[in-house]
């Protein structure tokens, strides 16, 4: 068994041979005490089936006891530096523990790893994680807002803690994002993967195209995942907003999330670029602004995320209770006789007198004074008094929308999409109708037509029964049953 030079690179297997010799991995894997007794999961008819990617297919591989899964990650393009990249990758994550940092999968490179035909070929080996993929688990969750909340907070987390570790995954995309039980985000596929002694190297792939900056196909470096995790992050909180936007803003087939290549080529013009920076949350429309500066910037100044904070709640402060003073009754008092009018003073126009007191009021006047409780306004002097201000009759004008247009002020977004997607389910549902219409017609014509086949019938049988005679003979040969008892028997006898 040799292992091919690298004059021989351009000549890897294909994943059709990957898969003929992984029918047989006590042969493939020799070398290999776990995998060459592991089953390879497939198809009963076609045999193992790999999920292809970058540079080749990942394949399923379960231990003979269930325990233990892998993916084996089998390469069908050459790279004559494949071997040490993935020395420096796996030597930099040695140190990183997957109980502390749960981003991490734990890897293995394997340069001598399969045998297919006679040489062997590099593989990598990675415990399989079994959780959705990032778009899998929108479709399921997009109407929580507080798991996409959740899951936006971890993934913020785990890019600035790569950062921390002086590392980049290169290829931040829903494909390469897992996300297991309790909304923990997973990392998988370390083929583009920068790490400090790879500094010298150039990038070995672009990324994804619906997720990287216009002009980032050369960045190799700790700050190359800022930009694609700028738009994962904007997506998923956007939906928490909004979840409506997950079938507004993309079709169902699509591979990405909110944004894609066309909003970044051309950020005037775009849809989704348009809704976001008009959402009703600031936080959302706080990340598209820095979004639309970072497409304006050169792709190694872009700053790094900020850490998400649970949205501060206002405080709620108590109201303040006021005693109403408990009325006491008092007797009706005696018709007063009236005073003599008041002098005239000379300052000015006369006071009103008080009115006079009943006897005995006086106690329960006093005894009121003692129940009234007065209320503070947090200074511990009396509440300030109360002043009615005049309401005014027209409310103010917004403010002016940021993007700087009369049209967006005015109401909310309404794109050409949103329009032709309404029209076309108005369209639908006419269609509907009108077969269903067609239908009940259909099935209200069938309906009258059996009943009146069925009464001539009924009605031919009750004449063929009680006057025979009266049955046309074309009439018995059509339906025998309106004469059954026309044909009456010969009598014995007669020839």
């Amino acid at each position: 068994m040799t292992t091919p030079d690298p004059s021989s690179f351009d000549r890897f297997p294909t994943l059709g041979d990957y898969s003929t010799a992984l029918q047989h991995p006590r042969l493939c894997f020799s070398d290999d005490a776990e995998l060459r007794t592991a089953r390879v999961t497939g198809d009963t008819l076609l045999g193992p089936i790999a999920s292809s990617g970058n540079f080749g297919g990942v394949y399923h591989l379960v231990a003979e006891d269930g325990q233990h899964e892998w993916g084996v990650k089998c390469f069908t393009r050459a790279s004559d530096i494949r071997p040490e990249r993935y020395r420096s990758i796996c030597a930099r994550l040695a140190g990183v523990d997957p109980d502390t940092d749960r981003w991490y999968v734990p890897l293995q490179f394997l340069p001598e790893g399969i045998q297919v035909g006679e040489h062997r070929w590099p593989v990598t080996k990675m415990t399989w994680i079994r959780a959705p993929g990032l778009i899998d688990w929108i479709d399921r969750n997009v109407r929580n807002g507080t798991y996409l909340r959740k899951l936006a907070g971890d993934f913020t987390d785990v890019v600035l803690r790569l950062e921390e570790l002086g590392i980049a995954h290169g290829d931040l995309q829903h494909g390469n994002v897992l996300v297991s039980a309790g909304r923990r985000v997973r990392l998988v596929d370390y083929d583009a993967m920068y790490v400090p002694d790879l500094a010298a190297a150039t990038r070995p792939e672009g990324g994804h195209r619906h997720y990287q900056h216009p002009r980032a196909a050369t960045l190799f470096g700790p700050r190359m995942d800022r930009f694609p995790a700028r738009v994962i992050q904007l997506s998923l909180l956007a939906l928490a907003h909004d979840p409506d936007l997950w079938t507004d803003l993309r079709e169902q087939e699509d591979e990405r999330l909110l944004l894609g290549m066309g909003d970044f080529a051309d950020p005037a013009t775009s849809e989704a670029f348009d809704v976001l920076s008009q959402c009703s949350d600031g936080r959302v429309r706080d990340i598209a602004a820095r979004l639309l500066k970072d497409l304006d910037s050169d792709p190694d100044d872009i700053p790094p995320l900020e850490r998400l904070r649970p949205a501060a709640q206002p405080a709620v402060r108590a109201p303040a209770v006021r005693t109403v003073p408990v009325a006491t009754p008092t007797p009706t008092p005696p018709p007063a006789a009236p005073s003599p009018p008041a002098a005239p003073s000379p300052s000015g126009p006369p006071l009103p007198s008080p009115a006079p007191r009943a006897p005995g009021t006086e106690a329960a006047g006093g005894a009121r004074d003692e129940k009234r409780v007065t209320t503070t306004n947090g200074t511990g002097g009396p509440p300030p008094p109360r002043t009615s201000a005049p309401r005014p009759e027209h409310r103010p004008a917004a403010p002016p929308s940021p993007s700087g247009t009369a049209g967006r002020a005015s109401g909310p977004p309404r794109s050409a999409h949103l329009r032709r997607r309404a029209a076309e389910q108005a369209r639908r549902m006419i269609a509907d109708k009108k077969a269903a219409e067609r239908t009940a017609r259909r099935q209200k014509v069938t309906l009258v037509l059996a009943s009146v086949i069925a009464f001539v019938t009924t009605v031919l049988v009750v004449i063929g029964v009680f006057a025979p005679d009266a049955v046309p003979e074309r009439v018995c040969t059509s339906v025998p049953l309106a004469c059954a008892r026309a044909a009456s028997p010969t009598p014995s006898g007669t020839p």
